[in-house]
């Protein structure tokens, strides 16, 4: 009898053990778990918290928080970081935190973790948290001329609670990557995000800068110093040098063109018009008069040069009678010669340059704004002989000017193609227009960048072409001056692919606000003088002093 009892201990252990293990499972426990909530500390920490819930008897004997700069999900096995609590119990409470340092202006991916004694690892769902809750930006430097170039910066972020101390620019002419430990111009503290800007005055020709913004950020006792992107400035100087003043009388609405290595200057109004010419060499920063125009007294005339002579016509006499008449001036000589009279009639504030051995003249006032445009051959005998046997030149018809009529525009050109824009017609104008004489037509260009304006001059130094002063429809007179590049396409493309060109301000004019001014160039420089501006007494006064374009 004994012997019958063993199998029934037996099949009673069994179901023993089988109960316990049953009890064991429906108490082991799998928590919940949950990322409740980020403060920042700093530019490059933060307090993270979440909660556990569901912990009934058992423990937690690990749990913490996981976290990656990538966007894939961590894990307990792939991850940037972990920072591990230990063991949690259910008498602990459902909360915990831990403060962790990070990079600063970092995106992470965040996950609590948990698990059980033997039990697989349990995660939370996923959340992104970006460190640096404050950055600073460099967003500009603005070079017009001279030695002064002005810095701008942007500050972000501050709302969070986050007090610049500092902020500002540094620069080095020797470090890439400049920081507080090179030169620096502190603002102040800031409280708030925006815009801050600064002159720095101190630039040198030929020799590079590097600058950058900087802030040093506190918040709740902890600084931080961050710095904005590198931004370069190539030491490229522009400015205007005074020269010898215009021994003629002060003058406005006055021709100007080059011949070789020389400047010229004549006619014009100074209260009466003037027929008085003048010939300015750069070598010895002389004046010397020359003959008078041919045509007698005259303002508001145009002109160019075509080789070695010179080319004047069309205008207003001292009755205020347009003219049509046209001359050549032989420096060779000191003479005039009277030529073709223009094709297009009698007309002032006309523009006139020159494309290789042609002229080009078009535009202006003559009883009403005109759009029309002639092209000159000086060498061209159909129109007849002068008494000495030379052609007088004969003018033809070409393609109207492409932006339509108006007067007291600029005109220019550059290599194989002419340029004509600004000006006023029924509004003020600031669109700009390509003339290619190989196919009579005209194609409108990147508008300029000074804004709508009349009377301002115009020429061109290889490459590139150059407009400024003149006065807009305020009747303010301005002095700012601007570089054209045909070649560049920032500003878009043309209908054909080709590039509408790129205005970039350059150094303002030396002589102050003005219209109504001369200018042409010699070599590689440019020169404006005379025209309508600022008297010494504050008052608007006729000018001679002449300034050259240094670059």
């Amino acid at each position: 009898m004994p012997g019958r009892k063993a199998p029934y201990l037996l099949f009673f252990s069994f179901l023993l053990l089988f109960s316990c293990d049953t009890w064991d499972l429906e108490q082991q426990d799998f928590p919940e778990l949950e990322i409740t909530d980020f403060d920042s500390l700093s530019i490059d920490s933060v307090r993270i918290s979440g909660r556990m819930e569901g912990l009934a008897v058992g423990q937690a004997s690990e749990h913490g928080f996981l976290w990656s700069n990538q966007t894939t999900e961590p894990d307990i096995f792939f991850n940037e970081g972990q920072y591990p609590l230990g063991a949690k119990t259910k008498g602990d409470g459902p909360s915990f935190s831990a403060v962790l340092g990070l990079a600063p202006n970092t995106t992470y991916t965040f996950r609590a973790y948990a698990t059980l004694d033997g039990a697989e690892y349990v995660y939370s769902s996923s959340r992104e948290y970006r460190t640096g809750n404050a950055q600073v930006f460099t967003t500009g430097l603005e070079y017009y001329g001279g030695f002064d170039l002005e810095l701008s910066g942007r500050l972000s972020g501050t709302e969070k609670g986050i007090v610049a101390s500092q902020h500002g620019f540094c620069w080095s002419a020797a470090n890439p990557q400049p920081t507080l430990e090179d030169e620096f111009e502190n603002l102040g503290d800031r409280r708030d995000n925006g815009i801050f800007t600064f002159t720095f005055g101190r630039l040198q020709d030929d020799t590079p800068f590097y600058f950058r913004t900087f802030a040093i950020l506190s918040f709740n006792f902890k600084q931080d110093t961050v710095y904005g992107q590198v931004l370069p400035f190539d030491g490229n100087l522009n400015f205007w040098v005074k020269k010898e003043n215009l021994i003629g009388t002060r003058r406005e609405v006055a021709v100007g063109f080059s011949i070789g290595q020389k400047g010229y200057i004549g006619t014009g109004w100074s209260g009466w018009p003037r027929a008085d010419f003048w010939e300015y060499d750069p070598q010895t920063d002389s004046w010397a008069q020359k003959a008078d125009f041919g045509g007698g007294l005259r303002e508001l005339a145009t002109g160019f040069s075509i080789g070695a002579k010179g080319y004047i016509g069309t205008g207003a006499d001292e009755d205020g009678q347009q003219k049509a008449d046209f001359w050549e001036y032989d420096p060779q000589t000191n003479s005039w010669a009277q030529k073709a009279d223009f094709g297009g009639g009698a007309r002032e504030d006309a523009v006139g340059f020159s494309i290789g051995d042609k002229g080009y003249v078009g535009t202006g006032w003559g009883g009403q704004r005109k759009r029309d445009f002639w092209e000159f051959d000086p060498e061209d005998d159909a129109d007849g002989l002068d008494e000495n046997g030379n052609p007088i030149g004969k003018w033809r018809p070409k393609a109207d000017f492409g932006g339509g009529r108006r007067e007291r525009a600029v005109g220019f050109s550059i290599g194989n193609k002419g340029y004509i824009g600004v000006g006023s017609s029924s509004q003020f104008k600031q669109d700009f227009w390509e003339y290619d004489p190989l196919t009579d037509s005209w194609v409108q260009k990147a508008d300029f960048g000074g804004g709508p304006r009349e009377y301002a001059v115009g020429f061109s130094i290889g490459p590139k072409g150059y407009i400024g002063t003149g006065r807009d429809e305020n009747e303010a007179s301005g002095k700012d001056f601007w570089e054209f590049d045909p070649g560049d396409g920032a500003d878009g493309l043309d209908e054909k692919g080709n590039p509408i060109g790129k205005w970039r301000r350059k150094a303002d004019f030396g002589g102050g606000e003005r219209n109504g001014a001369v200018g042409f160039a010699i070599g590689q420089k440019g020169y404006i003088g005379t025209g309508l501006g600022s008297g010494t007494d504050g008052n608007l006064d006729f000018q001679r002093d002449f300034w050259v374009w240094e670059d």
